[in-house]
Parts: C-alpha cells; structure tokens; sequence
C-alpha cells in the first residue's frame, strides 16, 4: 500500500469515527467510504436506495503534486521526492422532499443546516485525530484548505473540505 492510501485510510478510519454517535445525525459506518474519481457524485439505486438519503461520507485523493517547480535550484536529490497530496473529504445529506402540495418549511431547512454544521464539525475533528501528531507517520506540514458547500444537486445537499499534506514519494 502506497502512503498515499495509508493516509487516505487513515483519514476515513477519523472520519467514520467522527460521524457516529455522539454525532446527532449519525451516518451508519458501512456508508463512510473511500471513493475515487474526479469528483463524488451520490448514486441512486434502480431499487430506489439514494446515497444521500442514507448518508454517505467519504474520502477521495484530490490531487498529487510536486513541491517544487523544475527550475527551483533546490529541486535536486531528496527534493524532487517531496509531494502535496489533496485529500477530499465531505458529507452528503438527504433534501428534504415535502408532499406534493407543499414547500419545504423553514424547520425543515434548519434542520438540514444543523446536520451540515455537525457534518463540518465531524470533518475538522477528523482531520485533527489522523494529523494531529504527524512525527510517527512520516510526513511534513498539514494544512486544511477549503471547505465549501455543494448541491443541490438531484435530491443532495452537503459539504466538503481539502487537506493538504507534505509527504515524501516512494522513489
């Protein structure tokens, strides 16, 4: 297994922790998983299951990168090996749907801006359980980046937030 996976696990085994009780909207543990791909897109079942309305939380690799650009005189020997990788972590929650004769009301979207606030909260405590003593695992600086919503996108609302990590490639 490559660092980058072993952090990424790492990060995931925080994150599910961080999502289950005594978060008050618990997502259940076989929903918190790694995903892959340029970005995550909540699936919808044939059988009707919607990933957002089960909960789904997750960790994706968001990007690799060299340290260092090419003409950096530094760029030589054990510096070509240092890398940033980005890891994406976020929250997916249900909408909420109300019957067909009416609006959602403004409980139901507090609510929902509740379950996004506890979210956030459960991805920075996630991200200081695995980082916050980074001398047993070999790696540099740790800096969280950007939290940002999404959605709604289909039946989805939910937040989502970068790390960046300093670390040393395998070479």
């Amino acid at each position: 297994m490559t660092q980058v996976m072993t952090l990424s696990q790492l990060l995931l085994g925080c994150l599910a922790t961080q999502l289950q009780a005594p978060h008050p909207w618990p997502v259940p543990v076989d929903r918190v998983m790694l995903r892959a791909g340029e970005q995550v897109i909540p699936l919808l079942s044939s059988a009707g299951e919607d990933e957002c309305c089960l909960g789904l939380g997750y960790v994706r690799v968001a990007g690799l990168s060299g340290v260092r650009e090419a003409t950096d005189r530094l760029a030589t020997g054990c510096f070509q090996r240092e890398r940033v990788l980005t890891l994406e972590l976020g929250v997916y929650r249900c909408m909420p749907t109300p019957q067909a004769d009416a609006i959602v009301t403004a409980e139901q979207w507090d609510v929902l801006a509740q379950k996004l606030d506890a979210d956030y909260g459960a991805m920075e405590k996630a991200v200081c359980c695995a980082f916050d003593s980074t001398d047993d695992l070999g790696i540099g600086p740790v800096a969280v980046g950007l939290y940002e919503p999404v959605g709604p996108d289909a039946n989805c609302l939910g937040g989502r937030m970068t790390v960046n990590i300093v670390m040393e490639a395998c070479c």
